[in-house]
């Protein structure tokens, strides 16, 4: 089966300098290599997966993507960790990753590449797989299946994939889901390979790493799951940093998980944000991500509409919003139904934007008067400055506002308290738990918040988070309230969905429509200028810029990518393309045999 079992082991020899920051050139298979590939570890068949699935990120034209799909304005990406991201300089995150002279990043994205990149991933995958030189095309790749959620986009761009893949002699076939199937089937990890994309949570880098720990929700590439979870195969020296840290040949959760929990407990930002740099070097070199391009944000929002503002996390917010110089009613349409908009097991956009309306926290991103974003105290009465303790950590004490929820009883700081508890609770299973690491007592299980009394809650963080305010932003730590949630079908019905932020839910009309009320008992629904919002729920470009075009929807969140070049110039106001910090990128599963 050519000579792909005695390349293994030298692909894992190489694997494991690098894991340690070391390098060493490839001098090609021992000699004496036949009789042990007849005995192969499970280790040295994933370091030939690792080295099989970067080669297949060679073979993808991120330029072509951006400019003949995308169409508005994205950067090829040649990392993770998106653009937008930065280091305690100034200088880019993005443009000191890697470990490689003449580029940055973990790919040559640049056009004049490409051409180089091809042949590369086929040299490498000759290592594998029977070629046919008469052809050049792979005679033994295994069929995979592409898994993506309904968009022409998405489709677009999977099709472009099957299309280079099929090139080289790879069958890829493509299957489509809806959004809340779609991402309960990744999450589970019933799939080879697939689309997904990944918006910044707060302005740190480390919101880019810690969702691939082995405990994560969001880790839907099963890192440390599965199978994955026995092998010993990673290294983690910290050493050089003056830390005692040093691990050989071990699992996931003792390399990767160490170092994430590391990063979070380091407070000197030279060294945190390289071990961030480290953490990133060991999740590429898995070859599981295969970033595509550093996302831009593209709507249509009517001129009708002022007041509208969205945040580079993706969000968008209407609250303070008017349509022809009216608070009546707008109608948008954001994307198909949600998963689900619980704040504790929420992990996408648009059910953020849904939570940021529904949730008032203790925090909330706003507009200056300037127009520039910032992060503002919402419940609490103020954002107050922490109080060093003698052990480093951090004490702050909030005091609520006198807020009500949707019902009309009071909110408490108990709310709060039992909230945070139940989202960083193995029993709930919430994708964004890991988020409640920097408090205090995660690790134990009693996270260190405390209502002492109605209006005071106390909460003590593990050590001094420089990104701390945005986190109290975060829908995962909004409030809910204990006897609301005992209900488990709380978040999926109107009578039942009882809220504390500028709206609450009277309408919801399944794969439909959504509506949103301005909630009286909000304590500043004086300053909400918007009296109905209705969310009408669709993964269909076309529908959603019919309903555009004819005046019945205000914004929509995506548009036929055929139409895109058209839509720029016939709606130069209207078109939009923002910033925003997030990577799209292809992810496989890390379980799943690619191996002839």
């Amino acid at each position: 089966m050519k000579k792909w079992l005695a390349m293994i082991l030298a692909a894992v020899m190489v694997l494991s300098l690098a894991a340690c920051g070391q390098t060493e050139e490839s001098t090609g298979a021992a000699d004496d290599t036949t009789e042990a590939a007849g005995e192969m570890t499970a280790e040295e068949k994933e370091a030939a997966r690792q080295e099989i699935r970067k080669a297949i990120g060679l073979l993808l034209d991120r330029n072509y993507i951006v400019e003949e799909i995308g169409q508005a304005g994205q950067v090829p990406a040649s990392s993770f960790v998106a653009m937008g991201m930065h280091n305690p300089d100034g200088t880019e995150f993005y443009q000191t990753a890697g470990n490689n002279e003449g580029y940055y990043g973990y790919y040559k994205v640049d056009k004049e590449s490409f051409e180089a990149n091809f042949e590369e991933a086929v040299t490498i995958l000759e290592k594998y797989y029977d070629y046919d030189e008469a052809t050049g095309k792979f005679t033994n790749f295994p069929t995979i299946t592409y898994l993506y959620n309904t968009s022409e986009g998405h489709k677009a761009i999977g099709e472009y994939i099957q299309a280079q893949l099929a090139s080289v002699g790879i069958t890829m076939n493509l299957e489509n889901q809806e959004w809340a199937t779609f991402l309960n089937t990744r999450k589970d990890g019933n799939y080879s390979i697939a689309r997904n994309g990944w918006l910044a949570d707060y302005s740190d880098p480390i919101c880019f790493l810690d969702m691939w720990t082995s405990g994560s929700g969001n880790n839907d590439i099963q890192y440390g799951k599965g199978a994955h979870a026995d092998l010993k195969m990673y290294n983690l020296d910290l050493t050089p940093y003056g830390l005692e840290t040093k691990v050989e040949n071990g699992t996931w959760a003792e390399t990767y998980d160490v170092l994430i929990s590391t990063i979070k407990a380091t407070t000197d930002e030279e060294t945190r944000y390289a071990l961030m740099h480290l953490a990133e070097d060991m999740l590429m070199d898995t070859g599981c991500v295969v970033p595509l391009y550093y996302y831009t944000d593209l709507y249509m929002v009517d001129d009708s509409v002022k007041g509208f503002f969205s945040n580079p996390l993706g969000y968008k917010y209407f609250m303070n919003s008017t349509v022809d110089g009216k608070g009546d009613t707008i109608s948008v349409s954001l994307a198909s139904e949600p998963d689900t908009i619980d704040p504790a097991l929420n992990s996408a956009v648009d059910g953020a934007t849904m939570l940021a309306h529904l949730f008032s926290g203790l925090a909330k991103w706003a507009q200056d008067e300037n127009g520039n974003l910032v992060v503002v105290a919402d419940a609490a009465e103020e954002l107050v400055e922490g109080v060093v303790n003698e052990d480093g950590t951090v004490t702050y004490t909030y005091t609520l506002k006198d807020s009500k929820w949707s019902d009309g009883k009071a909110v408490t700081a108990a709310d709060f308290e039992f909230a945070w508890k139940r989202a960083a609770s193995e029993e709930l299973g919430a994708d964004y738990g890991y988020m409640f690491e920097i408090v205090k007592g995660y690790e134990d299980g009693d996270l260190a918040v405390k209502a002492l009394d109605e209006k005071t809650l106390e909460v003590t963080i593990a050590n001094s988070c420089s990104y701390w305010n945005e986190l109290l932003a975060f829908p995962t730590y909004f409030p809910v309230r204990e006897d609301v949630v005992a209900n488990e079908g709380w978040a999926t019905d109107p009578s039942t969905y009882v809220c504390n932020g500028a709206y609450t839910i009277t309408g919801w009309e399944h794969n439909s429509v959504i509506t949103l009320t301005k909630n009286a008992e909000y304590f500043d629904a004086d300053k909400v200028t918007m009296n109905e919002i209705k969310l009408f729920l669709s993964d269909d470009a076309n529908n959603m810029l019919s309903n555009f075009k004819n005046g019945t929807w205000q914004l929509i969140d995506d548009v036929p990518t055929n139409e895109i070049a058209t839509l720029k110039t016939e709606y130069p106001t209207e078109f939009v393309v923002a910033g925003q910090i997030g990577t799209y990128y292809v992810c496989w599963n890390v379980n799943k045999e690619i191996l002839p």
